[in-house]
């Protein structure tokens, strides 16, 4: 008996259709800009293990326009993740104090504090080194 072969039904461009696939999408891309700012981070630990010329050249690089353009870009898309994760914890962390579970509105907060929170010390610390 001869078998009919697999036919997609899907289109390849199915995530396009709803905003919630776009939305998706766009999370999962800002991993791109996250690990090349890793990368870059590892090149710069490197440098200054290797010499202090490569360290200057390696501070001299960081400091162009292109990439304080590229520094914003990864800040912007890991405020973008960290929202939509953000969004996610009162779903998958249920914790209840006494005969209520903590509300949405406070775990924003909780989270969004501790955000900026390091946020701040890492601008404060990046400001102490330079």
């Amino acid at each position: 008996m001869a078998r009919k072969p697999y036919q997609e039904l899907q289109p390849s461009n199915w995530y396009m259709r709803l905003g919630y696939y776009k939305k998706y999408m766009l999370r999962e891309l800002t991993a791109i800009p996250t690990a090349l700012a890793a990368l870059n981070l590892f090149w710069g630990i490197g440098s200054l293990a290797g010499s202090l010329e490569n360290f200057k050249s390696w501070c001299s690089f960081n400091s162009s326009a292109i990439m304080v353009i590229f520094n914003l870009i990864v800040i912007v898309a890991a405020v973008f993740n960290s929202n939509e994760w953000f969004k996610a914890i009162p779903a998958a962390i249920r914790i209840q104090v006494g005969t209520k579970f903590v509300e949405e509105s406070t775990w924003k907060k909780i989270t969004w504090g501790i955000f900026g929170g390091v946020f701040l010390i890492l601008l404060i610390v990046a400001a102490v080194a330079s």
